[in-house]
């Protein structure tokens, strides 16, 4: 395996990663063709209805092409569209390439290392808080939620954190998992929304809205089902599988449509960046 083809193609994955989660699409088995200065990523695409799947074509001459394919192609090809201003949607059963430039994130093209990670060691107990600098205006009662895997691969480092806007007027941050080391972002955002239920309900905290911008996320939630292609036990680490197991556990006995009631999706582009948001992308 090309190292450098391998890294390009992962690379374009992460980067369109967020934008397919807005829209409420995970992202499944990933197969990586190499054919040594080129080469093909193929995702399985899901959303809360639809599925599909794209096509990262790496060019020989660095050019990236991302084509959306399966019923989902219109849809997919419609989130896309909000990070390459030029791209269409195409017909989904005849999905056209969306082009994309052939720059790679700062990180790799300068060769610098991702943040480091920081570690916590209780993930139960309340952390100090921590003032929060964003100008994204809030109301007192609010609680936000966001989670954070680092890499372009599925699976990765990942954590969470919970952030509230007080009656100071400033987001402060309300919680903050452990680091996992080998997660997934949506099943990360998933068991941020149940981390956040479980403090309110235990009366640690307390929230008028509890906000996440995460599509599938707040569909688990609300159907009280996981559907995702990850393998948890297989492909996770052992302590994160034993989170979801336990969010699971809970969810099954919990009043959802109690807690679903005081949830709403945060819309970045109608309030701006999530102030739980780790500042990753």
């Amino acid at each position: 395996m090309n190292t450098g083809v391998d890294k390009q193609l992962r690379n374009e994955l992460a980067r369109i990663e967020v934008s397919l989660a807005y829209a409420g699409f995970l992202i499944g088995e990933v197969r990586i063709v190499d054919e040594g200065s080129w080469g093909r990523l193929d995702a399985v695409i899901e959303g809360t209805n639809i599925a599909g799947k794209i096509q990262i074509h790496l060019g020989k001459k660095g050019r990236i092409t991302i084509v959306p394919q399966g019923n989902a192609a219109t849809a997919i090809a419609a989130a896309l569209a909000a990070t390459t201003p030029d791209i269409t949607a195409s017909n989904p059963s005849r999905p056209t390439p969306l082009q994309t430039s052939n720059t790679q994130s700062s990180s790799a093209q300068t060769g610098a290392n991702p943040p480091a990670l920081r570690r916590t060691v209780d993930g139960l107990s309340k952390p100090k808080p921590a003032t929060r600098r964003t100008s994204v205006r809030g109301n007192p009662g609010e609680l936000v939620v966001d989670c954070s895997k680092f890499g372009g691969s599925l699976i990765g480092p990942t954590e969470w954190r919970g952030v509230s806007y007080t009656t100071t007027g400033v987001w402060q941050d309300a919680f903050h998992s452990p680091l996992y080391e080998r997660g997934h972002n949506n099943l990360g955002e998933f068991l941020a929304i149940i981390d956040a239920c479980q403090r309110l309900e235990r009366g640690d905290l307390e929230c008028v809205t509890l906000w996440s911008d995460s599509k599938t996320a707040l569909s688990w939630f609300r159907t009280g089902k996981i559907r995702t292609t990850i393998d948890v036990y297989g492909q996770c680490d052992t302590a994160f599988a034993a989170a979801v197991n336990d969010a699971m556990k809970w969810l099954e006995s919990a009043n959802r449509p109690k807690w679903f009631a005081m949830m709403s999706r945060w819309d970045t582009s109608a309030r701006g960046e999530n102030p739980a948001d780790f500042g990753r992308k």
